[in-house]
């Protein structure tokens, strides 16, 4: 779903302790310089996963793990790769643990 803003890791914190699911959040890039002029969608899953498109205009902004774990994933290192390859210049993304301190990883390790 379209949201208005940029949501803050403790938002995306309070959404997964509330709903007990995974949320990520992407900006979906305009035609504006750097992307410009795009905007915000908010993605819920399950407890442990989140389904989130591919394409040359989606940045993974944020997603959480409701179980607190604060690194990376191999499908979340995947996943970097697949948007690399897709065309999209994202190269990090953030993990918002419950419970943790927020964490940045790329295709190949937290940074």
């Amino acid at each position: 779903m379209k949201i208005p803003k940029r949501l803050s890791p403790e938002e995306m914190e309070f959404l997964t302790q509330e709903y007990g699911v995974e949320f990520a959040q992407v900006y979906r890039a305009g035609s504006g310089k750097n992307g410009g002029g795009g905007y915000y969608e908010l993605y819920s899953g399950v407890h442990n996963r989140v389904n989130i498109p591919l394409g040359e205009d989606v940045r993974l902004i944020s997603h959480t793990h409701p179980c607190g774990t604060a690194r990376p994933s191999p499908d979340d290192q995947l996943l970097m790769q697949l948007l690399e390859q897709s065309g999209s210049p994202q190269r990090k993304s953030q993990i918002v643990p419950v419970g943790k301190t927020p964490v940045y990883f790329d295709k190949n390790s937290l940074k």
